[in-house]
């Protein structure tokens, strides 16, 4: 099936020396993305320039040795595969965390400025948090983090819909996607309350405190939770 892929828009018109690191690791997103295309050995330098804007992009990538170029062909050298691939990985994940989190539409430029501005820590925290997505919301393979590996089983979201929870379980609302925020704050059902599931047939039945309310499934699905591990023993 052939993906729904994006405009690309991250792309810069010139590199200018003050531009250097976000022009290498623009060229660097761009290689990956044709090579993903096009196959290994199979981008020429003249397709890396055009795919830039910029007619020198290929020299100025090898220059600071982050590819090579040999009979005609550009290849990531070790260093710049690194870096190429923490780029994608932090942009995709960018993507899911828009789309599926905040329910974005129109995110690309967005996710190009979140992708330089994220620390290694935080990276690892969204991907945790979106349950290690295999792909981004264009159906493209994101790479697999450290925090990934540790993962054998089944993967699972930390933050899943009140939808797919459990009944007995108790939770902490995350937050929350859906008309209805007015009211269900009425009731006391707000970001960071703690909530019981105890039924959710024929209605979603839950209890806040001391007081049991019953939702629809509609509303269930827009109410974010995770598990609440402070009542762990």
């Amino acid at each position: 099936m052939e993906e729904n892929t994006p405009e690309k828009v991250c792309k810069p018109r010139v590199a200018p020396e003050a531009e250097k690191t976000q022009f290498e690791d623009e060229a660097l997103e761009g290689l990956w993305e044709l090579i993903e295309k096009n196959g290994e050995n199979k981008v020429s330098p003249g397709l890396l320039n055009e795919e830039m804007g910029e007619p020198q992009a290929s020299d100025l990538m090898a220059e600071s040795g982050l590819i090579t170029v040999t009979d005609g062909k550009v290849a990531f050298t070790e260093s710049g595969r690194v870096r190429a691939r923490d780029i994608i990985r932090r942009h995709r994940l960018a993507e899911r965390l828009f789309a599926d989190v905040l329910d974005l539409n129109n995110y690309e430029q967005d996710a190009c400025r979140f992708e330089h501005a994220i620390s290694s820590e935080v990276e690892k925290a969204i991907c945790t948090l979106l349950g290690h997505p295999p792909t981004c919301p264009h159906g493209r393979p994101i790479p697999r983090g450290n925090c990934c590996r540790l993962y054998t089983r089944k993967i699972t979201p930390l933050v899943s819909a009140l939808s797919d929870s459990g009944v007995g379980g108790e939770f902490k609302v995350v937050f929350l996607r859906t008309p209805m925020i007015d009211r269900l704050a009425s009731i006391g059902l707000v970001t960071g309350s703690i909530i019981k599931l105890l039924q959710k047939r024929p209605s979603y039945v839950l209890k806040i405190d001391e007081t049991t309310i019953a939702i629809d499934e509609d509303v269930a699905k827009g109410i974010f939770v995770k598990e609440n591990e402070g009542q762990k023993d």
